[in-house]
């Protein structure tokens, strides 16, 4: 099994360094949303200082929310790492992959990554191009949701028979019971890192409290951990 850890900028932000590869998810964003956090001036003069924030291979978002995506630190990372893949699901750039179809795929030297058009959460969002993806190196597989229904059949579609090692997923998929619910029957990853939540100065709503309680009610993963702080690095070893 390949090594892979993960590394948190803020909400759904976070560095996948995957047999070599390093993969940014949505990592890039500076605007500030009601209840959550961003990638403030303090945080990325940290990020420059840390390892993996640099020489991304590839640079994924899931969407263009501004709570996940921003035009200006994207092209100001282009700039500095101009050998980066682009793949975003809106045309921003002239040098990018954009993702249009229902499933797309990407070979990089080290991993394949299968993109699949998924369903924002929330009907006001219904027209929002949204991916998700899962990344396979040497038998491993990560899953990527972005901000996807919970509970939504193409999700499952995606995964296919995929056996997933690692997915990373909002927390509403923890705190909500039909999120639960597919996760332990649908997903059923070894590993889960549960993110998207505000930095503790930020939490007005109780978030990080009510999904610490609620992966307590999970079955059947053996290893849920919350992603929530700044910079907070996770490796995922294999199992005993």
């Amino acid at each position: 099994m390949p090594r892979c850890t993960v590394t948190l900028s803020a909400n759904a932000g976070a560095v996948l360094e995957l047999n070599r590869v390093r993969i940014w998810l949505d990592l890039l964003h500076t605007e500030k949303t009601e209840n959550f956090s961003t990638v403030g001036p303090e945080l990325q003069r940290r990020m420059l200082q840390c390892e993996a924030f640099a020489h991304p291979d590839l640079i994924f978002f899931t969407h263009c929310h501004p709570d996940h995506y921003s035009r200006a630190l994207t092209g100001q990372a282009l700039k500095l790492w101009p050998d980066a893949t682009l793949v975003l699901p809106r045309q921003e750039f002239a040098r990018q992959i954009t993702l249009s179809r229902p499933v797309e795929r990407l070979d990089l030297p080290g991993c394949s990554v299968r993109f699949g058009r998924l369903p924002h959460e929330g009907a006001r969002y219904a027209g929002v191009p949204h991916y998700g993806c899962v990344i396979e190196a040497e038998g491993f597989a990560a899953l990527i949701a972005g901000d996807c229904e919970v509970a939504s059949p193409l999700l499952a579609q995606l995964i296919g028979d995929t056996p997933i090692d690692l997915a990373l997923l909002d927390f509403p998929w923890v705190t909500l019971r039909k999120g639960r619910e597919f996760l332990e029957r649908e997903i059923r990853p070894r590993h889960l890192l549960v993110f998207h939540l505000p930095f503790a100065g930020d939490d007005r709503a109780g978030y990080r409290a009510a999904a610490a309680r609620m992966i307590g009610r999970l079955e059947g993963i053996p290893d849920v951990r919350l992603l929530q702080d700044p910079l907070q690095r996770e490796e995922i070893l294999s199992p005993p």
